[in-house]
């Protein structure tokens, strides 16, 4: 029998577009948090917020790292470079 491991890598990306920024966290092709700007403004109040997926994520700041989590799915992420 194999047993095969696959890690998962997390990706951030930023595009600007005439209305804001769009920011996406990617795992892989597992999941996605696509972060509009109030959910932003949400995330830096330490506040929950529903993406356009329809996801609702917890949003959880401590020592300047924020961390989104849906289920079992979570991004961790520096609070400074989220708002770079």
């Amino acid at each position: 029998m194999l047993a095969s491991k696959h890690l998962l890598k997390q990706i951030y990306r930023k595009e600007s577009y005439s209305w804001g920024d769009l920011r996406t966290l990617r795992m892989g092709n597992a999941y996605t948090c696509i972060i509009h700007p109030e959910h932003l403004a949400a995330i830096n109040r330490g506040e929950d917020f529903t993406c356009e997926q329809g996801y609702r994520w917890k949003t959880n700041i401590d020592g300047g790292i924020v961390t989104l989590r849906h289920g079992n799915d979570k991004f961790t992420i520096s609070l400074a470079e989220l708002n770079a």
